[in-house]
This record gives structure tokens, C-alpha cells and sequence, in this order.
């Protein structure tokens, strides 16, 4: 056991001192699905992180419904007005409307919509105060306008907003600290590549939520949504999420399947939306083909790495 950790430190070491490709990211991080990282730019670097917010956002709501002993098909949630008011992307709901958490799961992970987060951190919020009388820190203090919440609404996005932190630390997370469940601009939520491809793994581990972020499009009611993540039109990627903000520049974070075993890559600050996925890819192919070459030609076959030279990558809007 430990000639292989050995092993793998040397491996990876080996490959800290090869050349990755160039790219406009700030901050980027891909490990293996043990959680072992095979190359790196700044990835403590603590940035916001936009969207890839709602990966927590996600993961945590799934955890209360295990800890409140609730079922996510059967926990209905009515969208308030509030909800319906926010800015940037937008799942589009309409208010009073009811949802069950797992349609508001893919509201959420698919066209990264700001309603489907308040509406689902304000929900368990509410039952979490409800379960839990114990004052909040005072340090935790969500991000708001000035007059957007009620004082209840507050009290209740400051206590999602909490047990959001929490489920960080207990991930290792330490470089991170969230402010809000939808990742708009703000200078309190921040988070690093590397804290977040340990956000990323713990996601994948969920059966329901690895299903979400991998599916191209979502029907219910009369809603229909749509993936942003376009490397999922590519073989072998799966999920997680997009991002984007002005402050945090594009973002993603993406699993990829091969013979090497599951790749997580976040990429944090990237120009652009579409070199946002074009360097992801040439990083995935990048890592996978120097892995081999360098240091397990007899452990692991070749990687099934698809060519990014030609991919077209159409951006509609910002997402």
C-alpha cells in the first residue's frame, strides 16, 4: 500500500514538470476518482467560483432529505415570488407553482437557474430552523440586496447558506466558504479548484444527482430544460456544471470516463465560454495521453481520448 502511494507521488511529480497546454483559465485542477490530483495550475487559489456554486447547492439538499429522512420524489416545493424576482440565469418558473425537489434539482443543475436555488435553499432553510433552534453564528451571514428578503426568508437562507459551510468542511473543503446557494458575484463566495473537484467527486457519489448532471435535456409539467454543459456531446463526458459572472470569469467542472479510470477537471476563470470547454478538452487529452506515456504503460491500457482539434463549441448565451 504505501510502495504505491510512493509510487503515485512519483508519478505524479514526474508530471508536474511537463507542459501543459496554454490556457486562459486562472486556476484549473484535475484529479483521479481516489481523489489522487495528476496536474494543477493555482489550484488553491481562492476564487469565486459562480455557478459551480450549485454543485453544493445540490449535494446539500440531498443530504438534509437523508438527515430529515425525506424522500426527494415526494418533497414538493412551492416556488415563492422572491424566487421568481432573481437575476441572471434562469430556470424560468413561474410562482406559486409546486415542484418536487428532484424536478427542482435539474431546474437547478441543467439551465442553472437562480430561481431553482433560492426556491430550494429557502425551503430547507425553513425546515432546518424549524428542526433546529440553535442560534446561527453570526459570522455566517448569507449575501443579499438590501430589502430583496423578509426577515424570515433571511433567517432561513442564512441557515441553508450554513449548513452548506458545514458539509464543506466535512468534505475537506477548507479554502472555501459560500455566501449564497446560486453563486452570483460576491467577494464572500469563493472557493478553489482543488476544494471544488473534492465538491465534484462527493456529488458523483449520488446516484440521483450523478444522473441529473448528465442529462442533456429535462421535461416536467410544462417546463422544459436544457444542459449547458456541451462537452456532454462528446463521448465520455459526463456532468457536472457550468458557470459564469463577471467576476469569476467562465467556469466548469466535468468528469470524464476512460480505461485510465474517471478524470474530475475544474477549470476556474477561463476568457470565455467556449475556451472554457475547448481547454478542458485539451487538458483531459492532455493529462491522459502524458499519464501513459509516462508512468503506466503496464498498469493501465491507453485511454480512450477523443481529438479536440475541430470540436465546434456554439455559445447561445451566458451560462
Amino acid at each position: 500500500m504505501n510502495e504505491n502511494k510512493s509510487l503515485h507521488a512519483k508519478r505524479q511529480s514526474a508530471l508536474s514538470l511537463l507542459n501543459p497546454p496554454q490556457t486562459s483559465a486562472i486556476s484549473w485542477c484535475i484529479v483521479t476518482q481516489m481523489g489522487d490530483e495528476l496536474a494543477s495550475k493555482s489550484p488553491s487559489l481562492k476564487l469565486e467560483v459562480a455557478s459551480l456554486t450549485k454543485i453544493m447547492t445540490a449535494y446539500t439538499s440531498i443530504q438534509l432529505c437523508e438527515e430529515l429522512n425525506l424522500d426527494y420524489n415526494e418533497t414538493y416545493i412551492c416556488i415563492p415570488r422572491i424566487a421568481t424576482q432573481i437575476g441572471g440565469t434562469s430556470a424560468f418558473l413561474k410562482r406559486d407553482d409546486i415542484l418536487s425537489l428532484e424536478e427542482l434539482l435539474y431546474a437547478l443543475m441543467l439551465p442553472s437557474g437562480n430561481d431553482a436555488a433560492i426556491s430550494i435553499a429557502l425551503h430547507f432553510g425553513s425546515l432546518l430552523n424549524t428542526q433546529r433552534k440553535q442560534k446561527i453564528a453570526s459570522y455566517i451571514i448569507c449575501d443579499t440586496i438590501q430589502g430583496f428578503y423578509d426577515d424570515t426568508q433571511m433567517n432561513n437562507m442564512n441557515r441553508f447558506v450554513r449548513q452548506m459551510n458545514e458539509n464543506a468542511l466535512k468534505l475537506g473543503m477548507r479554502d472555501s466558504q459560500f455566501s449564497n446557494p446560486h453563486g452570483l458575484s460576491s467577494k464572500a463566495n469563493k472557493s478553489t479548484a482543488s476544494d471544488m473537484c473534492r465538491m465534484s467527486s462527493a456529488y458523483l457519489k449520488i446516484p440521483i444527482l450523478k444522473q441529473i448532471c448528465n442529462s442533456k435535456s429535462y421535461c416536467c409539467r410544462n417546463y422544459e430544460w436544457f444542459n449547458t454543459n456541451l462537452l456532454l456531446n462528446f463521448e465520455n463526458y459526463q456532468g457536472i456544471k457550468t458557470g459564469i459572472t463577471p467576476n469569476a470569469g467562465a467556469c466548469l467542472a466535468v468528469s470524464y470516463e476512460s480505461l485510465l479510470g474517471s478524470i474530475i477537471v475544474v477549470l476556474i476563470g477561463a476568457k470565455d465560454q467556449k475556451r472554457r470547454f475547448e481547454e478542458t478538452d485539451k487538458l483531459i487529452n492532455w493529462v491522459s495521453k502524458e499519464y501513459i506515456l509516462f508512468y503506466n504503460k503496464t498498469m493501465y491500457a491507453p485511454p480512450r481520448t477523443a481529438q479536440s482539434k475541430g470540436r465546434s463549441f456554439i455559445i447561445k448565451k451566458q451560462v
